[in-house]
């Protein structure tokens, strides 16, 4: 458990890592003397470069050990993230951004089959999710504890702490873990692009992440909006959501059922919490059951796409997972867009629609493909 335990604190600083800029927005945006959205780009643009990079880098490292690549990549964060520290320059900056974002995909490949390997005895789910405490942990407090530094101490003094805390991770895995020297070797990507097993997990996976941060990426407006939170209320509301993903994820691996279950109930679920959050408009209170539910909601289906792409393809662990980082990151990038272009356009109830329609069309796609994908994993 001290193993998984170590590999769930490199999650935790990587997805801190990557959420850095959100945090410091305002703030990294003054000292570089550029505006919020560049500084915003930094986020965007990085998504949608490890949506097309995940794949082929982690076929091209699959000959190495384990071992060796998880400990090498919190390196690779720990040097990116002193070295942002120095920046003066937008450029250099953006430059640093690319490079981690070449390791990011390559590291959320990895993770879930370092942690099964570390935990045979486990079922995959709730390894998955001893490994992914680390990631709920960094949505509930990586960006308010990056902003409270930068505030004390300044942003840069939030990359400095970020890139030494995944220097000594790096250290603490190299001495804990045993040696995991590589399954498969010579993968070939064309052959892996024409598995419709692979591209399902991918598709799905993209819909489903698509729907969340369609409403996710607004939920400041949206909670603005709808039932009118006062503004100072609305840090507590993200706070309770952030609590709930935790214990959304520690319930997440106890669940009876299968990923593919766990993941069809849990988008029924955001169709209800999107549902709620337009009662609230009536009902104010009702927002903090939602922002319950919604947390609990949100960290199944940051759990659940990386798990069911192990139970369909057990045989080709990490190339189901590289495409579902891919899925992932795709959905992230074109949620923000589709709910950034509705709200500008038709307003925050528009959103929530929106996201319910993708949230249905996910939800048939991974009904339709679930008897086919059984059959084709076996």
């Amino acid at each position: 458990m001290m193993r998984i335990g170590m590999l769930s604190i490199g999650a935790f600083i990587w997805l801190v890592t990557e959420v850095l800029p959100i945090g410091l927005l305002t703030d990294i945006a003054h000292g570089l003397n550029v505006s919020d959205g560049a500084v915003g780009m930094l986020v965007t643009g990085y998504a949608w470069l490890v949506a097309l990079t995940a794949i082929p880098l982690t076929l091209l490292t699959s000959g190495m050990d384990r071992r060796v690549l998880v400990a090498g990549l919190l390196a690779l964060a720990g040097a990116v993230d002193i070295a942002c520290a120095f920046v003066t320059n937008y450029a250099v900056m953006a430059v640093l951004r690319v490079v981690l974002a070449l390791g990011h995909g390559i590291f959320w490949s990895i993770i879930s089959g370092v942690a099964v390997r570390l935990a045979p005895d486990l079922p995959v789910t709730r390894a998955t999710a001893l490994a992914f405490t680390g990631v709920a942990m960094g949505f509930a407090c990586g960006i308010p504890m990056a902003s409270a530094i930068g505030q004390w101490l300044g942003w840069r003094a939030a990359f400095i702490i970020c890139g030494v805390a995944a220097l000594v991770v790096m250290g603490g895995l190299l001495a804990l873990l045993p040696p995991l020297p590589s399954r498969r070797r010579h993968l070939n990507i064309m052959v892996l692009l024409r598995q419709p097993l692979l591209r399902y997990i991918a598709v799905l996976t993209m819909l489903v992440i698509m729907a969340h941060f369609t409403a996710y990426t607004y939920i400041i407006p949206l909670l603005h909006d709808i039932p009118r939170s006062p503004e100072k209320l609305v840090p507590v509301l993200l706070l309770v959501y952030g609590v709930a993903g935790i214990g959304g994820n520690w319930t997440g691996g106890r669940l009876p059922w299968s990923a593919g279950t766990t993941m069809g109930l849990s988008i029924i679920a955001m169709v209800f919490c999107h549902g709620l959050l337009v009662a609230s408009g009536w009902l104010p209170g009702l927002v903090w059951v939602d922002m319950v539910i919604w947390g609990v909601v949100a960290a199944l289906l940051n759990l659940t796409p990386q798990s069911y792409a192990i139970e369909l393809a057990p045989a080709e662990r990490e190339a189901a997972c590289s495409f579902c980082v891919t899925g992932f990151n795709t959905g992230i990038g074109a949620g923000a867009l589709c709910g950034g272009v509705v709200l500008s356009t038709a307003g925050s109830y528009a959103i929530l629609g929106w996201s319910v329609g993708i949230a249905l069309v996910a939800l048939w796609v991974l009904r339709a493909g679930r008897h086919y994908a059984r059959q084709a994993a076996r």
